[in-house]
């Protein structure tokens, strides 16, 4: 069972505040739904794009990992170091395309 976890660093980015984790067989169906529309998934290649869109939808973005990432302040996400926020994201949308292809695709279900 893989977690992603994120740092919360003090004001001087040096120092971990305290780390916060998601399991990733727990994560809503509806946050990970809201990524892969947010993030177009069938077209993104690289994280870099993720980066792109992270900042061009900052507050969809936020909104989505509040619900994966429960208890981290709009305060705090100032504070995440956007590489680590970027391989979050990817890891999640990486882990949600994987679930999906295990889903049995069986007519009579």
């Amino acid at each position: 069972m893989e977690k992603i976890q994120l740092q919360i660093y003090d004001l001087d980015f040096k120092t971990v505040r305290r780390v916060v984790s998601a399991e990733m067989p727990v994560i809503p169906f509806g946050a990970i739904r809201k990524l892969m529309k947010l993030f177009d998934v069938e077209n993104i290649s690289d994280t870099s794009q993720i980066l792109n869109i992270a900042l061009n939808s900052w507050d969809s973005v936020v909104g989505i990992l509040d619900r994966i990432f429960p208890g981290v302040t709009e305060d705090e996400w100032d504070y995440v170091d956007t590489r680590e926020l970027v391989g979050a994201v990817w890891k999640l949308m990486k882990y949600a395309a994987g679930e999906l292809v295990k889903i049995p695709a069986d007519p009579k279900n």
